[in-house]
């Protein structure tokens, strides 16, 4: 049975070296995914062969295509939106504050102290994204 949210965020944290390895080697191979979908593949993955969290191959290239045939559909290769409203700071600077749910932090890998980037579209609409 696949973990819920918060069962994926407990293994994100208590397997957080595998989670880095299995970023790296994505992002090696050209594709970023979050570190919710990268727990899920590997939970797939395990539960596919009856285990809990399997250890990592040493093998780069088997962690690869492990990873990509249990990613979810489309991870890594979608735009994810949300909607959200800017709210008045209430300090007379006029900065707005924009709140993040745990949920988006959490499937996009964002942190609180990661560097993000605002961009505006000709529509208007806000685009922030992760400074890499």
């Amino acid at each position: 049975m696949m973990p819920t949210f918060s069962e994926r965020q407990k293994l994100a944290q208590q397997f957080a070296t595998d989670i880095t390895r299995m970023q790296h080697c994505l992002h090696t191979a050209g594709r970023h995914v979050s570190d919710d979908n990268v727990v899920y593949a590997w939970a797939e993955y395990s539960d596919h062969v009856s285990a809990s969290w399997l250890t990592l191959p040493d093998d780069e290239a088997a962690l690869l295509e492990t990873l990509l045939k249990y990613l979810p559909s489309g991870a890594g290769t979608q735009a994810i939106m949300w909607r959200t409203t800017c709210l008045y700071a209430g300090d007379g600077s006029g900065d707005s504050i924009v709140e993040l749910p745990d949920e988006l932090l959490a499937q996009l890998g964002w942190k609180v102290g990661d560097t993000l980037t605002i961009s505006k579209t000709d529509s208007g609409e806000l685009i922030l994204r992760r400074a890499d």
